[in-house]
């Protein structure tokens, strides 16, 4: 059975704000995703089409996503936050045929008409006749592999994808329809949808959640609801160990998960020393959006044996090293169809055969565990999202017209600056348009910019420079 199919006999879907709380049950939430299909299927006249959802954890985004993929429509998951100049970038790009998107959201290009509204959401369908080209019938899903940095570079997923990932986190996490994750991390981040998909695929309660972790109304809602589990990238953790995770009163969990990058070694020791406590499960897991969300993941009982590493590889997968480069090479039914970059890259098929050369460079122990040392390509993932320093380069110099250089690690994002003046309005677009938080991010002036002989940036000189 398919994760989208809410046919069976599932718990339900809570929703619980400031302002009010909900209760769906599966079939009760599949009457709004039916009324969802119907409304596309009268605008529908060219077979299948793109919508844009731009997300948040409710229960609007879930029915549009849900009605998309039981529809056999291609949906392209954004952020809810992206900035306004970026938003209608990609849509010029990738000509959606409708999009679903908050209905306070800045007027969208005047060749959409709004159709429905539905729990604060507005459904805007294009006007006339949209000329992209053909869609293929494998395609379901277009994630961002930049967080909120509007690059029109997308992950092509097909149905299969999802429905291998989800069925595989499932089995390792042992998930039965007696979980009630909290979500609290956004749809459209790949690690965020897998959360849903997991939980959808075994008929678990759904609590859907957009307070931030770090907030007293996130806790109130934890104490209300009782969630079971949550998910969590480097950086939530680093701020659980200063709220004294360990001293918590939290009896209804018992389950974390952590991907999005790397996690200290001793945030791991921290927090494996205190789940044990308080009798909970602590995985630490590794992914890419490029394999639906998950690769390997670290079984609770031999996190201490393996500290560090990224463990094994999730069932139906494979990992291997290439010989020649050592850069992690990962085999299985969730790996991506390829790339898009525009709308006409919608009708390609699977150009990767299940395998996906991820950019780490790896090693592997003699117990079989890997261990990431690098990457080959320029991406750092500062606050659980990656970003690619080249584009993020690229919009920053397109911006003010000079040229600043990114650096980082998955602690910092590091950037430097031409003059002193653009120091505050950098580190602005960062915070406002992008969405990155100031205790990760470095905005310095560097007029003597380290290169190589070649004349290329010295990035690991940069690193240096601006971490002194």
């Amino acid at each position: 059975m398919n994760f989208w199919d809410l046919s069976h006999s599932g718990k339900s879907i809570v929703v619980n704000n400031s302002e009010t709380r909900k209760n769906y049950s599966y079939l009760e939430f599949q009457d709004r995703v039916d009324a969802f299909k119907a409304e596309m299927a009268a605008q529908n006249t060219k077979g299948k089409t793109l919508g844009f959802i731009f997300c948040r954890n409710s229960p609007a985004a879930l029915a549009g996503y849900l009605a998309a993929l039981q529809g056999k429509q291609a949906v392209c998951l954004l952020s809810v936050q992206l900035a306004d100049f970026l938003r209608d970038e990609l849509i010029r790009i990738y000509q959606p045929d409708w999009i679903w998107a908050p209905s306070e959201m800045g007027a969208l290009p005047n060749n959409y008409d709004g159709k429905r509204e539905w729990e604060g959401y507005r459904l805007s369908c294009i006007s006339r006749e949209s000329k992209g080209t053909e869609i293929h019938p494998d395609l379901a899903v277009l994630l961002s592999t930049s967080g909120t940095t509007g690059t029109p570079k997308m992950v092509r997923l097909s149905y299969r994808n999802l429905q291998a990932n989800a069925e595989s986190i499932a089995e390792y996490l042992r998930l039965t329809s007696n979980e009630c994750p909290v979500t609290t991390l956004p749809m459209h981040y790949s690690y965020g949808l897998s959360v849903v998909n997991s939980h959808l695929q075994v008929g678990a309660t759904l609590l859907l959640n957009n307070h931030d972790m770090m907030t007293r109304s996130f806790w109130n809602l934890f104490k209300e609801e009782n969630p079971t589990s949550f998910a969590g990238v480097p950086y939530t953790f680093q701020m659980l160990h200063r709220l004294k995770f360990e001293q918590m009163q939290l009896p209804s969990l018992r389950t974390i998960t952590q991907a999005g990058g790397h996690l200290d070694v001793q945030y791991q020791e921290y927090f494996q020393k205190a789940c044990g406590r308080m009798n909970v499960r602590f995985f630490v897991m590794y992914g890419q959006t490029e394999a639906t969300a998950r690769i390997s993941y670290i079984p609770v009982e031999k996190l201490s044996d393996c500290l560090g590493s990224i463990g094994i590889s999730i069932p139906d997968g494979r990992m291997e090293a290439d010989p020649e480069t050592q850069e992690l090479i990962y085999h299985g039914p969730n790996v991506m169809m390829g790339y898009a970059e525009s709308r006409k890259d919608l009708n390609k098929g699977d150009e990767l055969n299940g395998r996906l050369r991820t950019g780490d460079i790896v090693r592997q122990d003699e117990r079989g565990h890997f261990y990431i040392q690098g990457r080959l390509k320029r991406f750092i993932k500062p606050f659980g999202l990656r970003v690619n320093l080249d584009d993020l380069e690229s919009m920053i110099k397109k911006r003010f017209q000079k040229a600043c250089y990114c650096t980082g690690d998955d602690s910092h994002l590091l950037i430097a600056v031409p003059h002193e003046n653009l120091t505050q309005e950098v580190k602005n677009l960062m915070v406002d348009t992008y969405g990155m938080k100031l205790s990760t991010l470095r905005v310095s002036t560097l007029t003597d910019i380290p290169r190589l002989e070649t004349g290329k940036v010295n990035y690991a000189a940069l690193k240096d420079a601006l971490l002194k």
